[in-house]
């Protein structure tokens, strides 16, 4: 015998939060335009912290990827959790609802910080190309004849 029950929208508590919609796009590969620009600029930070993209290895370049991808992420889950906390008076004082909402973010927030670790916290410093060196000395040469010709 088969039964079907006609269910509210959303889960139990008709609790409806979007995230599980945000975390399959993230899966899919599908980055919004804000949550682009979030990466590419924490991609741009880690890879000038370890001297520049010329300087570290490939596994670095993937874990910063990585990193950037999490990050982005993470906002968005924020955004997305403070409008659910904010419009719905219902989830605010519903401890249950707040684990659940907290348990999207979780899981992300613990994988973010090993990889963060793995990346490491110290900055290094670029290592100039001998052109580079070449360059900026030609530079200071040429400042110099200028101002003793004014």
């Amino acid at each position: 015998r088969h039964t079907r029950q006609i269910r509210p929208p959303g889960n139990q508590n008709a609790f409806r939060h979007g995230l599980a919609g945000i975390a399959q796009r993230r899966a899919d590969g599908v980055l919004n335009p804000a949550e682009q620009s979030i990466r590419e600029e924490i991609l741009s930070g880690l890879l000038a912290d370890k001297g520049g993209d010329a300087q570290i290895s490939t596994a670095m370049r993937v874990l910063a990827e990585i990193i950037a991808s999490d990050v982005s992420l993470l906002v968005t889950f924020n955004h997305a959790i403070d409008g659910v906390i904010q419009n719905n008076p219902k989830a605010r004082a519903n401890p249950k609802a707040l684990a659940q909402l907290d348990g999207y973010k979780r899981p992300l927030v613990s994988s973010l910080s090993g990889n963060i670790q793995r990346f490491g916290m110290e900055r290094v410093a670029k290592v100039e190309s001998l052109q580079e060196i070449i360059a900026e000395m030609s530079e200071t040469e040429d400042c110099r004849a200028t101002a003793r010709h004014e």
